[in-house]
């Protein structure tokens, strides 16, 4: 993988996690459930694929 596209990558990642804080901070404030569970998918991926390292494996099991 070239430093371009992991550099886009982490850059995607850093914005789901901000999305992701801010959904959650929306449910604080305003109760919307929705937001909630949005948030803590934007959150979770951005948790098991902020080191790069199972993006190799996941792209290597879509492509067979």
């Amino acid at each position: 993988m070239s430093k371009h596209k992991k550099k886009q990558i982490k850059n995607i990642l850093i914005l789901n996690l901000v999305m992701g804080v801010y959904n959650i901070i929306s449910f604080s404030i305003y109760g919307n459930w929705t937001a909630l569970i949005i948030g803590s998918f934007n959150v979770g991926v951005w948790v098991f694929l902020r080191d790069l390292k199972l993006l190799p494996i996941i792209i290597k099991k879509i492509n067979n």
